[in-house]
């Protein structure tokens, strides 16, 4: 690769019509407006692809999800996928749970 080439990597968004709503108004693109099943599909589908390498859901789908998918992304170093609070506000337990996702993804820990 030359100095200029960079292996450009996605965020995408699979969550709630508001959540989405807010990360489009925030700039990002690539938004799947999803709940449920439906939401554990498309999120299933990306950690397949190549180029995806954040992806950010609900914690209200997050803590509904299959336990088999969570072990999944777990497991995986990419794409890294961050469970944030929606509009009915966070979920108990779950801000470790986000601090231990940047954590891994970066390999260090930047909150205190």
């Amino acid at each position: 690769m030359e100095k200029n080439d960079v292996a450009l990597v996605k965020i995408v968004v699979v969550a709630d019509g508001p959540t989405c709503t807010g990360f489009r108004l925030a700039g990002i693109q690539e938004i799947f407006p999803r709940e449920g099943r439906e939401a554990e599909a498309k999120i299933e589908e990306l950690l397949g692809t190549e180029d995806t390498g954040i992806i950010i859901t609900s914690e209200a789908i997050m803590e509904k999800m299959d336990w088999r998918l969570k072990k999944r992304i777990e497991r995986q170093a990419k794409p890294v996928v961050i469970a944030v609070p929606d509009k009915g506000g966070p979920v108990a337990g779950e801000a470790d749970s986000l601090k231990s996702q940047i954590k891994k993804a970066l390999g260090f820990e930047i909150m205190a």
